[in-house]
């Protein structure tokens, strides 16, 4: 009876194991068509829609000359417009570059953690420190994108519920892993709620690293809170270390 019940056990704990790493790759594979996705979405709107855009601002830009002599209240619609279309343009693009930044696959993650930064804070008025170590180089596509959606997602967090008005990225490497740390200065309990809850976006944050086969790392307390990254380096990159 104890050995049938034990090879039961076991089969059962086999098909557990079986099904959580279906489920592992299944998330997986949608992580990765999202990001596939948002740069289709990043590009349609970036040429396609930026493009009519352009045209129209530039419909509106003959009518201004045109009207300029006519009805004074046309003359006042036609430049609102005007004004209208230049601001839409400014929002998609950059609805467009957050989606996928350009620079992530232009000049690689230092870069683009730059200029989202820069972003965020003029939005936010969140002064936001980036520092990345001198040999961090370029990293393999599927690590960059990961690390840099952890810092948007992070940083997002800091932005609606730590209350900070400061945080700090820092990314370094060595001959085994790289290491991502996000940082605030936010309280990090608030009626009895921690800072960060583990919620969709923190467990985005957690399946991406473990895709990596690194882990996700946070902790808070009452001088805020750290989000940390640790990724193994893949071998194809180590020898970028030593050169």
């Amino acid at each position: 009876m104890n050995a049938r019940l034990e090879i039961r056990v076991k089969e059962r704990t086999t098909e557990l194991e079986q099904k959580n790493e279906e489920v592992q790759q299944l998330n997986g594979r949608l992580l990765q068509l999202q990001d596939e996705e948002r740069r289709r979405l990043a590009r349609e709107l970036h040429d396609s829609t930026g493009q009519m855009l352009a045209a129209l601002n530039i419909n509106l830009t003959l009518m201004k000359d045109l009207t300029a002599a006519a009805d004074a209240r046309m003359t006042k619609i036609v430049q609102d417009s005007a004004a209208l279309t230049e601001e839409l343009t400014r929002q998609i693009r950059t609805m467009s570059y957050l989606l996928h930044p350009p620079l992530l696959d232009e000049a690689g993650l230092e870069s683009a953690l730059q200029w989202y930064v820069e972003g965020f804070s003029q939005r936010s008025n969140i002064a936001v420190d980036v520092h990345a170590s001198d040999d961090l180089g370029r990293l393999r596509s599927d690590v960059e994108i990961a690390l840099f959606r952890i810092v948007q997602e992070s940083l997002t967090n800091v932005h609606r519920h730590s209350g900070s008005r400061n945080a700090s990225v820092h990314i370094a490497r060595d001959a085994e892993r790289i290491v991502l740390e996000v940082r605030d200065k936010g309280k990090a309990a608030q009626a009895g709620k921690k800072t960060f809850r583990p919620g969709v976006g923190i467990l985005g944050m957690r399946e991406r690293v473990r895709q990596l086969g690194g882990k996700l790392e946070i902790h808070s307390d009452e001088a805020g809170t750290m989000i940390r990254a640790l990724v193994p380096v893949a071998e194809d990159q180590q020898a970028g270390i030593a050169s």
